[in-house]
């Protein structure tokens, strides 16, 4: 290979950097440490004889000659994820790992009994599961299936539709007795989103419903929002497999299907194949199913 040239490896640096902003970041992405994601810009910026990126306080941006080299990198990327995805799905065996991304609250308060019982059916399959709110790229193989409550399955992906997913304003005994007393949900302390990470589903609740809710508890987990509401700090609009499986709360309001959405397992459609992640979908669309009605609020 020429010496002014990249290979792979350099292109997977100028997109770490790209997507992460900065050497730390992207080290932490690439899963190696700062000097040696230093060193790399360096020899690649040696080898063509030009800058990549510009160096700022806030980060690192890329030149005109770096932003070649990301559109290269980005057409090399979705090819290499391509193929990955093909020699994935035409795999036969019922082992190996999958990688499955769901919510936190739908992770800890409903999906961890399922994911025991499938393993112990499928003990060579290893489950790596990423708890996050965010949306995973499946198409970059952040994970290779997706428990998610989406209205409908996003472009480029296939999946099952479990059924609606519900929810409503859920609060300990005591708020239930102040609003038995005639408090209106106006007067009463509210537990919710970190300011900006509310979703369009949350928000439009409160906006119908003509509420400028007060906060006393706000947290990007709904989990945690969950936890918060138990102990008291404000109400809540929870999922009903949340609210109505918690000991420590009650509904306040009757469920409105109007803010209803679904529940959806996702996986790109190379993967879909794949025995291991077809013994995992067909599975997990079963267990779910069976908590229809929880789910649904019924």
């Amino acid at each position: 290979m020429p010496s002014n040239s990249l290979e792979w490896n350099d292109y997977r640096v100028v997109l770490a950097i790209h997507r992460t902003g900065g050497l730390a970041p992207a080290a932490r992405l690439l899963g190696v440490n700062h000097a040696t994601v230093f060193r790399q810009v360096n020899a690649m910026e040696g080898r063509l004889g030009v800058r990549l990126f510009d160096r700022h306080r806030s980060g690192y941006g890329l030149t005109a000659a770096g932003e070649v080299a990301l559109a290269a990198a980005e057409a090399i990327e979705v090819q290499t994820l391509a193929a990955e995805r093909r020699m994935a799905g035409g795999d036969l065996s019922l082992t190996g790992t999958i990688r499955v991304t769901a919510p936190d609250d739908m992770a800890q308060r409903l999906l961890l009994p399922m994911f025991a019982d499938f393993r112990a059916r499928y003990s060579k399959i290893e489950l790596e599961v990423i708890v996050d709110n965010r949306f995973l790229n499946l198409s970059r193989r952040e994970a290779d299936i997706a428990v998610r409550p989406t209205a409908s399955a996003p472009e480029a992906m296939t999946g099952i539709n479990i059924g609606p997913l519900n929810m409503t304003v859920y609060g300990t005994a005591a708020f239930a007795a102040r609003i038995a007393d005639g408090d209106d949900l106006r007067a009463l302390p509210w537990v919710g989103w970190e300011d900006g990470a509310e979703t369009l589903r949350f928000g439009g609740f409160y906006r119908n419903r003509g509420l400028s809710p007060s906060f006393a508890y706000r947290s990007n987990s709904l989990l945690a929002q969950v936890a918060g509401a138990e102990a008291g700090m404000g109400i809540a609009v929870l999922p009903c497999f949340a609210g109505d499986s918690s000991a420590f709360l009650q509904r306040l309001e009757p469920v409105d299907p109007a803010y209803a959405t679904n529940l959806w397992l996702l996986t790109h459609p190379d993967l879909r194949r794949a025995a291991r992640i077809k013994a995992f979908l067909d599975f997990m669309s079963v267990a779910l199913r069976k908590k229809r009605r929880l789910l649904a609020g019924d």
